[in-house]
């Protein structure tokens, strides 16, 4: 071979080397494409995120061009087809579009330095309404309804108290937020829902907070995977340094008010937006990505799935983050699911009040795990007897002839302790037409709204409901003390090595303010 063609066939084998060390992507890559979600029109998305994408281009040396998508959903279309390399989603779009296109996330952003948002339901300063669920009787206007801080989480706050478009007197869809304060402002309707930095300037200026939603992850970039990992690393890198610069703000000021950096995204972020939209929609238990190592945590469905998954998300998390497990929450529809899946689930663990591990999960052959303290749920463990404050019921034998209702018949704090209760004071409850409603919320709010006599529930359950009723309009006539912690089943297939593994975890946790613990 002549010195001529054996310098070509080294060049030739040292770009092959360098395109599977790098995953093609830095000889194959000049140019990517960054796609828009349509917040404003074209022209004003491109001057808000001008100055990152110059930013990129020169710490990556790479050619950037950015893609306004005319609609939404068009920028799966475009992650998809291969049109776009990178992308700005909102949290919907994301959870979407990674179940139909093999997407990386990359960075969220971060606002305030937070990383997670949270929406205000807002009504006037002047309004008779102070409790969520007293604007039944009201009327409600969203704005951007497609952004879920402004359709998805005011819709899940309106649900917990059992509001929907259907009972309520007047809904509307404007797809302005700013028109939607305005219009309650102007008191076309009664409340609306925004993302709390809209609603900031609106607060005490005209408006005021009702209630606040739950948290969830912040807007996001992802990336298409195609671009192999070296690239993929190079562009969150690029993005995370602009937390180092001394004024974030010049690059990526335009974004948004307030946004001063960006976080590292993990796709498990997202799944509260996952739940929130599966519990809106109704849809199976199946929503959840498939991962690797997955072991499913089944709760005992006694209160509103989201506020269980949010309680527990932070611990699975550890557990997850610790030990190449992924614990996934699951909250059945109801206690029937729950039951069915400790017989005919494999390889599960199921978090249950401790009357139900003894009369039932035992002798369906599982075995306790840990038992574990549940801040702000466990720590005021008291099984309650409540009624209307304006009703008649003044004792335990009024409950007589009256409709009650109850979790379940397996719940402790919604059903054991009561019933225990009223036997230990000769009170039948075979006179009692007792009601199951499945979640304490339910049984709260049936009771508040008068459709009910009486509800058994925990303390700690109708603590929870602070800012949601008012608390004059209820009343306790007997209550009775419960164990406060509840208790880990697992199946009996799962391996010794795990089970201790799982408790040695357990044990680790102690951040009260995660909301879990290990007593």
């Amino acid at each position: 071979m002549g010195s001529l063609q054996y310098r070509l066939l080294r060049i030739f084998i040292l770009v092959i080397l360098i395109h599977l060390l790098t995953g093609g992507s830095v000889w194959a890559k000049r140019e990517i494409t960054m796609a828009l979600i349509p917040l404003q029109s074209p022209s004003a998305m491109y001057k808000r995120f001008l100055p990152l994408k110059r930013y990129l281009e020169r710490r990556l040396d790479i050619e950037i061009r950015i893609k306004v998508s005319r609609k939404s959903s068009e920028v799966i279309d475009l992650l998809k087809d291969g049109s776009a390399d990178i992308a700005y989603l909102c949290p919907t779009l994301y959870t979407e579009a990674f179940g139909k296109v093999s997407i990386k996330p990359i960075v969220k952003l971060k606002v305030d330095g937070k990383s997670y948002y949270r929406s205000a339901i807002l009504v006037r300063k002047d309004s008779s309404y102070n409790h969520m669920a007293d604007l039944i009787d009201g009327s409600f206007v969203y704005g951007r309804y497609a952004c879920p801080g402004s359709g998805l989480l005011p819709e899940i706050m309106l649900k917990r108290v059992g509001i929907t478009d259907e009972n309520l007197l007047d809904v509307a869809r404007l797809g302005s937020d700013e028109s939607a304060l305005t219009a309650v402002l102007a008191r076309m309707f009664d409340a609306t829902g925004v993302p709390e930095m809209v609603a900031k300037p609106y607060i005490d200026k005209g408006l005021r907070v009702l209630r606040y939603s739950y948290a969830i992850p912040q807007y996001l970039f992802v990336a298409r995977t195609s671009l192999g990992p070296e690239l993929i690393g190079r562009i969150k890198e690029a993005l995370l340094s602009v937390n180092n610069m001394k004024n974030p703000e010049t690059v990526i000021g335009g974004i948004g008010q307030g946004v001063d950096g960006f976080d590292d995204a993990q796709d498990r972020d997202y799944d509260i937006v996952r739940v929130l939209l599966k519990n809106l929609s109704g849809g199976r238990q199946d929503f959840l990505p498939n991962r690797a190592n997955i072991i499913r945590l089944y709760v005992e469905p006694v209160y509103f799935e989201p506020e269980l998954f949010v309680l527990l998300n932070p611990v699975s998390a550890y557990i997850s983050n610790h030990s190449g497990l992924n614990i996934e929450v699951i909250v059945p529809e109801n206690m029937n699911d729950f039951l069915n899946a400790q017989v005919n689930e494999r390889g599960a663990l199921f978090l249950e009040n401790p009357s139900l591990s003894r009369i039932y999960s035992v002798k369906k052959g599982l075995r306790p795990v840990s038992a574990l303290h549940i801040e702000g749920f466990t720590d005021a463990m008291e099984g309650l007897i409540i009624v209307r404050s304006d009703g008649k019921i003044d004792s335990l034998k009024d409950l007589e002839g009256k409709k009650v209702g109850i979790t379940s018949t397996y719940s402790e704090g919604g059903y054991l302790a009561q019933k225990g209760l009223l036997e230990s004071r000769g009170v039948s409850l075979k006179g009692i037409r007792l009601i199951e409603l499945g979640t304490y919320e339910n049984v709260i709010i049936r009771l508040y709204r008068g459709e009910i006599d009486a509800g058994f529930v925990s303390l700690a359950a109708l603590n929870s409901m602070k800012k949601d009723i008012d608390m004059k309009a209820i009343r306790a006539i007997a209550g009775v003390p419960i164990e406060k912690d509840w208790v880990v089943m697992a199946q009996g297939d799962i391996k010794e090595e795990i089970i201790r593994k799982l408790r040695g975890l357990l044990r680790q946790y102690s951040d009260f303010s995660k909301g879990f613990h290990q007593e």
